[in-house]
C-alpha cells in the first residue's frame, strides 16, 4: 500500500511540473552536442532501441524510491534522478515532446546538414522525380477536337496525332513528319514515368557545393522554427531519426520567383531554405499563374553513439499552373497544371 501511495503521489507531481527544455544556441558547441546525444541515449532507459512507456515507468519507480536509481537515469542532465526525468520520458514516449527542445533539435539538424558542405564527407545521391498528372486546357486551336479542358497531356498528344493523321492534314505529312509524331506520342508517355538519377560524390571533393542541397550555395539549411510545421525525434535501433515537416504554401501570379534571376528570392521561401526548387523560367513568354509547394519533409538519420549524420531524405510535391506563350500567328492558348513529386536521398560514406 505504501509503495502504491508513493507512485500515486509521484504521478500527481509529475503531471503538475513544467517540462524542462534546453535553449537552442546560435551555434552549438561540441560539448553541447555531446550532451544532447547523451540525453537522447539515456531516454532509452531499458536499451531496447526505442522510446516507450516502459522507460517512463522505470524512471517513475526510481524517482519514487521503489527501485534503485542509476546515474544514467538522469535524462535532463541536472545531476539528479527526479520526477522531471520521469515526466520528460513520459512526454517523449507519448509523442508530446522530444528529448531535447524543438529549437535545439532543429539547430542540431541544421549544423549536421551544413556540415556536409564544410566537412565534405563522401555520399551517394539518388534523385527521384515523377509527374502523376499533367492536365491540359486549350482554346483557340485550329482543330476543334484540340480545344479541351483538363485533359491528361498524353491523351491530348494522342488526340493531336490522330487529328494530324486524318484528312486533309495527313496529305501534308511526309515520312519525317510521321516519325516526329510517333516520337511525340512516346515522349508524352515517358513524361509520366519515374525519373531516377544517381550520383556518387567523393569525400573532400569540391562537388558538395553543387550536388548537396541547397545546390550552389555555401549552406544547406536555413530553416527556423517559424518556418516549419513540426519536428519529431525517435529512436530506431542504432539511429536517431529526426523528421522535419513543413506547412503547405500556395503562391499566386508574381509571388513565386522564377528563372535564374529569381534564384536568390526562392531561397527566402520556407521551402527554398532547405529544398532545391524548380525555376520555371518565364522568359519565353509563358506565365506562371500559381505554384503550390506541399508535403515538405526532411528526414535525418543520426548515429546513436556519435550523433553523426548517416543519411538524409528530402521530399516534397508541387503543383504548377502555367499558361504557355502563344506561337506567332496562332490563337492557341494552352494551360498546363502539373503535379510533381520530387525526392532526394543521400547516404553518407
Amino acid at each position: 500500500m505504501k509503495k502504491l501511495l508513493s507512485i500515486v503521489l509521484v504521478i500527481g507531481i509529475l503531471m503538475s511540473v513544467m517540462s524542462l527544455s534546453v535553449s537552442a544556441a546560435t551555434i552549438l558547441t561540441d560539448e553541447q552536442k555531446a550532451d544532447f546525444v547523451t540525453m537522447m541515449n539515456r531516454a532509452d532507459v531499458d536499451k531496447d532501441g526505442s522510446y516507450s512507456t516502459k522507460d517512463a515507468t522505470t524512471l517513475l519507480r526510481a524517482a519514487a524510491g521503489i527501485e534503485p536509481s542509476k546515474a544514467d537515469y538522469d535524462i535532463d542532465l541536472d545531476g539528479q534522478v527526479s520526477v522531471l526525468d520521469a515526466q520528460k520520458m513520459l512526454c517523449v514516449a507519448s509523442g508530446i515532446e522530444n528529448v531535447i527542445d524543438d529549437a535545439t533539435l532543429l539547430q542540431l539538424c541544421k549544423e549536421n546538414l551544413d556540415g556536409v558542405k564544410t566537412k565534405k564527407p563522401g555520399f551517394d545521391k539518388t534523385t527521384t522525380m515523377v509527374c502523376p498528372s499533367i492536365k491540359v486546357t486549350t482554346s483557340g486551336a485550329p482543330i476543334s477536337s484540340l480545344n479541351v479542358s483538363n485533359m491528361e497531356y498524353k491523351d491530348y498528344v494522342n488526340n493531336f496525332v490522330k487529328a494530324m493523321n486524318t484528312f486533309p492534314y495527313n496529305s501534308l505529312l511526309d515520312d519525317e513528319m510521321k516519325k516526329e509524331l510517333e516520337l511525340m506520342k512516346q515522349s508524352a508517355v515517358d513524361i509520366y514515368k519515374t525519373q531516377t538519377e544517381t550520383k556518387s560524390v567523393a569525400a573532400t571533393s569540391n562537388s558538395h557545393y553543387t550536388y548537396f542541397p541547397v545546390n550552389n550555395l555555401g549552406w544547406a539549411c536555413k530553416l527556423e522554427i517559424s518556418d516549419i510545421k513540426g519536428i519529431k525525434q525517435v529512436l530506431n535501433g542504432d539511429a536517431f531519426v529526426v523528421t522535419i515537416t513543413l506547412d503547405d504554401y500556395t503562391y499566386t501570379k508574381g509571388q513565386y520567383p522564377t528563372g535564374m534571376s529569381g534564384f536568390g528570392e526562392r531561397q527566402k521561401l520556407p521551402y527554398g531554405k532547405v529544398f532545391n526548387l524548380p525555376a520555371l523560367d518565364e522568359t519565353d513568354g509563358s506565365v506562371l499563374n500559381s505554384m503550390a509547394l506541399k508535403n515538405g519533409k526532411v528526414v535525418l538519420k543520426l548515429d546513436r553513439e556519435t550523433g553523426k549524420l548517416l543519411s538524409v531524405d528530402y521530399s516534397y510535391s508541387y503543383t504548377s499552373n502555367i499558361t504557355s506563350a502563344k506561337a506567332e500567328g496562332s490563337d492557341l492558348v494552352m494551360k498546363t497544371v502539373t503535379n510533381a513529386n520530387t525526392s532526394e536521398s543521400y547516404v553518407m560514406k
